[in-house]
């Protein structure tokens, strides 16, 4: 059974692969690339697994977007990683009126352009591209 073991770590075309071509083209080019790829994953430890698993790339993906689809249960943190996502050089700036005024999810489908102007002080240009950001999440089947 040892030696079938080792069979598919030979001849697999995911482990296997990967283990003869660097050992051919080029030995100590391997460790390099495989803490960026996270192929440790497959033949590695649990601890390599885990920090592939906890790259800032993924954490940040992940904190960005809202935990659920469904925008009417959304947070207001929830609400702040949308319009900081949906344009962050045009909404950006204004995140953090959505804190203070308390713009959760629910808020956030029943805004308008005109409150946005008058209650946040927006101008006309982000308040309209807020809206259309807005219109796109009514859009969207969650």
């Amino acid at each position: 059974r040892q030696n079938s073991g080792d069979g598919p770590l030979r001849g697999g075309p995911a482990a296997g692969g990967p283990r003869t071509s660097p050992l051919s083209s080029g030995g100590p080019s391997a460790p390099g690339l495989r803490p960026p790829g996270c192929s440790p994953k497959r033949n590695g430890t649990s601890l390599e697994g885990n920090r592939c698993a906890s790259s800032p790339s993924l954490d940040g993906q992940d904190s960005r977007r809202p935990r659920s689809r469904n925008p009417s249960t959304w947070t207001v943190e929830d609400v702040v990683r949308f319009v900081k996502d949906a344009d962050p050089q045009a909404l950006g700036p204004h995140v953090e009126l959505f804190r203070k005024h308390e713009i959760d999810g629910n808020a956030l489908l029943l805004l308008k352009s005109d409150m946005i102007m008058k209650y946040l002080g927006l101008k006309l240009g982000p308040a309209l591209k807020l809206c259309y950001h807005i219109d796109k999440l009514k859009q969207a089947k969650f």
